[in-house]
């Protein structure tokens, strides 16, 4: 994997194209059938050009590339179902991936495809698509030997009280920096990987548990709930999070990263909170950053509850540029908007406030806080 298209241009390409830096392929191109056709991606996600064109059409978008990567399953999720109703893009995806194949272009998805109808039509047209970055073995290999599992599922709830106390008594050297957010589609991977880039190319030794799909890219752990659900059940989650904030310790890392998904806020969905909540005991963030928005003030409030209560109250405010209105579409912000919002989270909320892309100034914020905190210890 040299050269790589991606489809579509959805955040989790953009996300791709504006950490490229931190790739070791290239990206060639972005295949998109409803956004930014003829457009540079770069220039959209960073506001400088890359070279790297957005294409409606499949047969120059594929033109060079030896790879391509699917940052989309080929069905609907997450309530786009009109977007892909309205233009055919089930059809439009088996259209690309069929054509790939016969050009021999390798397939690649960040996600699991899970959807029967899409899994029969690979499986009757002969079509292989390989799942990026599957779990870690060895992750997996160390978990057991830490943890006990198997047995009934009395035994098991049982044993969980035991694993809980083995998990929370091993003291950590370690420095964990937990990004959270008030609601979805914030820039939550955006700040983390800023700050991983900044302890990168600073040379300080960190890791970042990427909870998108796309970890392995990067060459981190992988921390999506859907690949870890396709080897694992649910309730070994926090083990695994133990288990990479551990060996990322053990391999001489002195900082790790984790964004969290959605909000941290409680939904409806009880599995979903109990698994966020989980989450935030077992990665036990010792710093946390929380992105917030515009006109959110009461969410604001029950968020640093949350982090109290469960965590650690957060270090910095992040105020985002654009927040996602639906899919695909943004609202952006000025910079006097910006400004005035800043000014606000300082004085309502007596916590440091900061541009989510100002990446340098949270990263000396955090080395601050850490050296403060080592002279107390």
């Amino acid at each position: 994997m040299n050269k790589i298209a991606l489809y579509p241009f959805n955040k989790i390409s953009q996300g791709l194209i504006r950490f490229r830096d931190l790739l070791s392929m290239e990206i060639v191109s972005v295949i998109d059938f409803v956004f930014e056709a003829g457009k540079d991606a770069g220039e959209l996600v960073d506001g400088a050009y890359a070279g790297i064109g957005i294409h409606r059409l499949m047969e120059v978008g594929l033109a060079g590339v030896d790879t391509l990567v699917l940052n989309d399953p080929g069905t609907t999720f997450g309530g786009n179902k009109g977007v892909f109703d309205e233009h055919d893009l089930v059809g439009m995806w088996r259209k690309l991936v069929s054509l790939a194949k016969e050009k021999g272009i390798r397939l690649v998805s960040v996600h699991e495809i899970y959807d029967k109808a899409t899994l029969e039509w690979l499986s009757d047209n002969g079509i292989h698509i390989e799942v990026h970055g599957t779990m870690s073995e060895e992750l997996f290999r160390v978990m057991d030997e830490r943890y006990a599992f198997g047995g009934t599922d009395i035994e098991n709830y049982l044993q969980q009280f035991e694993n809980e106390h083995r998990m929370f008594s091993r003291s950590r050297r370690i420095r964990t920096v937990g990004v959270f957010a008030t609601r979805g589609c914030l820039g939550k991977f955006t700040s983390q990987m800023g700050l991983y880039r900044e302890f990168h190319n600073s040379g300080v030794r960190s890791t970042a548990f990427i909870t998108e799909p796309t970890g392995s890219l990067f060459g981190q752990p992988e921390g999506d709930i859907f690949k870890f659900l396709a080897h694992r059940p649910l309730e070994q989650y926090p083990y695994y999070i133990d288990t990479v904030v551990s060996e990322a310790e053990r391999e001489g890392k002195d900082w790790i990263i984790m964004s969290a998904q959605s909000s941290i806020l409680p939904t409806d969905n009880i599995a979903f909170n109990s698994l966020r909540f989980a989450m935030l005991k077992a990665f036990r963030p010792a710093y946390s950053l929380l992105i917030v928005g515009y006109g959110d003030d009461g969410q604001i409030r029950d968020a640093l509850d949350m982090l109290r209560i469960y965590s650690a109250a957060p270090v910095a405010l992040l105020l985002p540029d654009k927040m996602e209105t639906s899919y695909g579409k943004y609202e952006t912000f000025s910079e006097d908007q910006r400004e005035l919002r800043l000014a606000e989270l300082q004085e309502r909320f007596g916590i440091h406030a900061a541009r989510i892309e100002h990446s340098k100034e949270i990263m000396n914020l955090l080395l601050e806080k850490a050296t403060i905190a080592a002279v107390v210890e």
